[in-house]
């Protein structure tokens, strides 16, 4: 049963969908252990080796 126009009341009446677990720190004694980009898998290129600056590009 509608009782507006509006076309987000069809969204309003649904049901929230369960949001997925976060996921499980990385693993102690790996590289990616602490590492805040952790995301369940590791980096292609290590964020945060990039982000220290340690090269200059200029």
């Amino acid at each position: 049963m509608k009782f507006t126009d509006s076309p987000f009341e069809e969204l309003m009446q649904e049901l929230p969908r369960p949001r997925p677990a976060p996921p499980q720190p990385a693993p102690r004694g790996t590289r990616c252990h602490g590492c805040p980009y952790w995301r369940g898998i590791r980096c292609v290129s290590c964020y945060r080796d990039l982000l220290k600056g340690d090269h200059d590009d200029r």
